[in-house]
């Protein structure tokens, strides 16, 4: 039982091999590996991952790195199997849920490494309760760093390879503040880091409920989903006119009058609507799983549900089939995570919590920025932006990006699919882009599957 292992055991790739799933009816033609990584911590940390190796050529083929949002959810129920892992899961025949071969999968092209972040995400855990108390950016991205140097000891064949982080939501604070760490330990660390990428990433004040509420309510109304006359009025008293050209100004501290016209706008929004993809059908099979889930895995939407009184139906019927799969003692066994199976995955342990103030979701993760352009000209940084995406409003994503100041590359242009507008692209110095992808949602590879693999290909291409 790797969880049981003690320190001075050095772990090798066979301790971790999955040598066969449940329900799956071909065995892949790829090595694939999951358990729990020990940090050897003073916390008794161990984080759960599961490690796809290249389906062309892993020797070769870059290294990288995934992690979801949240803060608090799992890579493996949204990252690995509802996003671009290499199965999808449905209900046979029989009724039995088993993976099935998913044709758009990130390991088509690349090894891929998906980590339950930060302690007490998923099956990942710590010995000391304290640890899941008070997390903060700092501790994910300690956990996260401490994560990749026990990998990279034990999978030291894939070190030489070119490494990505990327990830996506709250991602935006977790892919940052990692590079930043792995910027702060090079060269010593060995790392091969050559960039990141966060799709639909909150990153100052520009996602749902963090500080203002200016791209989230523009959204609504440019989408046709409030009335013009309560958007205008939101727009006057709040000062919103300058929003995109002023960056000298703080939005993040709206007024008393600005909360109340926000408010007074929001309350046209219709349900059930589905925030994270606004074109895209809501789950229609309803169970008491739903508000919990929200709470729980989505804290700043649950916030903005509260605050405005709305009743936005988001709910993840992807991920109750996952649920179902990974919770069965035979795919427990088989992902080695029987070893500390004391909570019902991927629930969070109790008096686990997140740091919601400037340590945590109200930092200002764009400040980091500069330091990359300055210190690690070569990384190629991508934001990705599905422009149905509510709450991540690729209005504000621009906003940030353009107050970067930097040079601008290549303006504003189309790129395709098939010979189709697949979205928008704009670079700036040294190696920054903004990528929209027309009609998708928050999660990308979800709602949009060829265009979340067309996207990932096309930047590790350099195109």
């Amino acid at each position: 039982m790797i969880a049981l292992l003690v320190a001075s055991t050095a772990l090798v790739p066979a301790d971790f091999r999955v040598e066969s799933l449940p329900g799956l009816q071909t065995p892949p033609s790829f090595n694939h590996y999951a358990g729990y990584m020990p940090l050897g911590d003073d916390h008794g940390t161990s984080l759960f991952f599961w490690f796809c190796e290249s389906q062309n050529d892993p020797a070769t083929d870059p290294l990288v790195f995934w992690t979801n949002g949240g803060p608090g959810s799992s890579s493996v129920a949204y990252g690995f199997w509802t996003e671009h892992g290499p199965w999808r899961l449905e209900r046979n025949s029989s009724g039995a849920v088993v993976p099935t071969p998913y044709q758009w999968s990130w390991n088509l092209k690349a090894n891929v490494v998906y980590l339950e972040m930060p302690t007490g995400v998923g099956f990942s855990y710590s010995d000391d309760a304290t640890h899941y108390r008070n997390i903060t950016d700092a501790t994910a991205s300690a956990d996260s760093y401490a994560f990749l140097v026990k990998f990279f000891e034990t999978f030291s064949t894939f070190k030489a390879n070119d490494f990505y982080v990327t990830g996506e939501s709250y991602g935006g604070h977790y892919v940052p503040t990692l590079a930043t760490r792995i910027l702060d330990e090079l060269p010593g660390s060995g790392i091969n880091m050559k960039g990141f990428l966060i799709g639909n990433p909150g990153i100052n004040s520009d996602w749902y409920y963090n500080v203002n509420e200016y791209a989230f309510v523009t959204f609504m109304w440019s989408h046709g989903l409030l009335p013009s006359p309560a958007y205008d009025r939101a727009k006057t008293v709040c000062g919103w006119n300058t929003f995109l050209s002023n960056c000298s100004k703080d939005f993040t501290h709206p007024s008393a009058e600005c909360e109340a016209a926000t408010a007074a706008a929001l309350k046209y929004v219709p349900s059930p609507l589905d925030p994270y993809d606004v074109l895209a059908p809501t789950c229609q099979d309803k169970t008491g799983e739903a508000d919990a889930a929200v709470g729980e895995y989505t804290p700043a939407l649950h916030a903005l549900r509260r605050k405005y009184d709305l009743d936005l139906e988001y709910d993840p019927c992807l991920s109750r089939l996952t649920a179902e799969y990974m919770n069965d003692a035979a795919t427990l066994g088989a992902v080695h995570a029987q070893a500390h199976y004391t909570r019902r995955w991927p629930s969070h342990p109790k008096g686990w919590s997140y740091n919601e103030g400037v340590e945590g979701a109200k930092q200002d993760i764009a400040l980091l920025f500069p330091r990359f352009f300055e210190e690690a000209p070569h990384w190629s940084i991508a934001v990705v932006s599905g422009t149905a995406d509510a709450a991540v409003p690729f209005l504000g994503t621009e906003r940030w990006m353009e107050c970067l100041a930097q040079p601008m590359t290549k303006d504003w242009r189309a790129w395709y699919l098939h010979g189709d507008v697949a979205g928008m692209i704009k670079n700036w110095e040294p190696q920054l882009s903004l990528v929209t992808v027309k009609g998708c949602g928050h999660t990308i590879p979800t709602y949009c599957p060829e265009a979340g693999y067309a996207f990932f290909d096309n930047w590790l291409n350099g195109k």
